[in-house]
């Protein structure tokens, strides 16, 4: 004797959703994975930035924080009138201002004020910016925003 379509489409749907309460179940009982070198791991660190402007901070990310995000920079450069840098750079504050991080060493970044002429296709064309050869965050840029604003250790 053979099932009617609605009862076997109602059975297949019967079995996804025990497939589902299954992986539910499994998934509640695992434990939380702790990194063998959790002791040993340092979030990022915030300093203000000396004689910088007011609330200025640098991010200093950990290697292997800057390695999770991939993270990437690639320097400013001079077009025919303006400076140039990477569309990717480009981020702006709720109010509307454009800011990218610069790159002064190592792993640590800081924050810098940008007025953007134009975007011309994957470039931002600047009136005012970093000088010409400044390392600029492209990849990461945002996640190094989220380690200034303290929203997660990277």
């Amino acid at each position: 004797m053979s099932m009617s379509a609605p009862l076997r489409r109602s059975g297949r749907r019967a079995a996804a959703a025990l497939a589902v309460l299954a992986a539910g179940t499994s998934l509640a009982a695992c434990t939380e994975v702790k990194s063998a070198d959790k002791e040993h791991y340092s979030p990022s660190s915030i300093a203000p930035v000396e004689g910088g402007e007011k609330d200025l901070v640098s991010v200093t990310l950990t290697r292997e924080g800057a390695d999770r995000i991939d993270l990437a920079t690639e320097r400013v450069t001079q077009g025919t009138a303006r400076k140039v840098i990477p569309y990717a750079a480009l981020l702006y504050e709720k109010d509307g201002a454009a800011f990218v991080y610069t790159n002064p060493s190592g792993l640590t970044y800081v924050r810098a004020h940008i007025e953007v002429d134009r975007v011309a296709g994957d470039r931002v064309l600047l009136r005012e910016g970093p000088a010409v050869g400044t390392r600029v965050v492209t990849t990461g840029a945002p996640q190094v925003h989220g380690a200034e604003l303290e929203f997660g250790e990277y």
